[in-house]
């Protein structure tokens, strides 16, 4: 079943991507924005709606990184990414239609027990690249003549 809603603990897949890893140490908050430019297009094709939670000091949303589709949260206070994530799950009518990309055990077996599905932070950064290869057109030789896959790759 097609997830409704993509919730998405951002500092498990930023750590996924070593680009955005090194990124970390020096300019915490262009490595978020890169993450959420990097996943916006695949989250979109996933679910209606993603939700993509960050540890951190910010106050409600990056008004900057939210869309119709995609909203940026930081957990307040002395809550964690991981406790906001189990609350939105917990407390959603139908849980069963929501997908939590998280690779954080404890909370896996949290949001499972509350009827939603799972999928790991290297899963769905596997399913971002997969998807990004399908958008980018196949590099033509010289003098090559395109052909039709060419110009219609898988599945678009």
């Amino acid at each position: 079943m097609r997830p409704v809603w993509l919730i998405i603990d951002g500092y498990n897949v930023l750590h996924m991507v070593d680009e955005l890893k090194a990124l970390l140490n020096s300019d915490i908050e262009l490595a978020r924005h890169r993450l959420i430019r990097m996943i916006e297009g695949p989250a979109l094709r996933m679910a209606r709606q993603t939700t993509v939670v960050f540890d951190g000091k910010e106050a409600g949303q990056d008004a900057a990184l939210t869309s119709k589709h995609l909203e940026i949260y930081y957990s307040p206070g002395k809550h964690t990414a991981d406790t906001i994530i189990e609350r939105l799950v917990a407390r959603y009518s139908t849980p069963e239609k929501i997908l939590v990309v998280t690779s954080d055990r404890a909370e896996a077996n949290a949001v499972l027990s509350d009827g939603a599905q799972v999928m790991s932070a290297q899963e769905f950064i596997d399913q971002c690249n997969i998807d990004n290869r399908k958008t980018v057109p196949r590099q033509m030789r010289p003098g090559e003549k395109p052909k039709l896959g060419d110009l219609f790759p898988d599945g678009l």
